[in-house]
């Protein structure tokens, strides 16, 4: 067993698929830090990671690079309806920002 320190943006999938190579640990791994896999993690946190398999080897060479590391946590903090300086269509609304007929 190792310990890997969760990076900005990464769920319980990112960190299995990092340090197992195989994102369908992710509940073995939650469940081995004493946490459900529903849990948020934060960056800096300190997990507990079990061995890998060797069949996985390079899946996990390829993603323990700090350039390649997945973080797909939603890290996207939507803006609230009617504030000003937000433009373009991730922040307009259907029947509020523009009319479809």
């Amino acid at each position: 067993m190792t310990n890997v320190t969760v990076s900005y943006g990464q769920t319980w999938l990112d960190i299995a698929l990092q340090e197992l190579g195989d994102m369908e640990r992710a509940i073995e791994l939650a469940q081995l830090n004493g946490r459900a896999i529903t849990d948020d993690l934060q960056a800096g946190e300190a997990l507990l990671v079990p061995d890998f398999d060797q069949e996985k080897r390079s899946i996990i060479q390829l993603f323990r690079n700090t350039a390649n590391r997945p973080a797909s946590g939603d890290t996207f903090n939507a803006a609230e309806p009617g504030s000003t300086g937000n433009e373009g269509i991730e922040f307009w609304a259907i029947e509020n920002d523009f009319i479809v007929s």
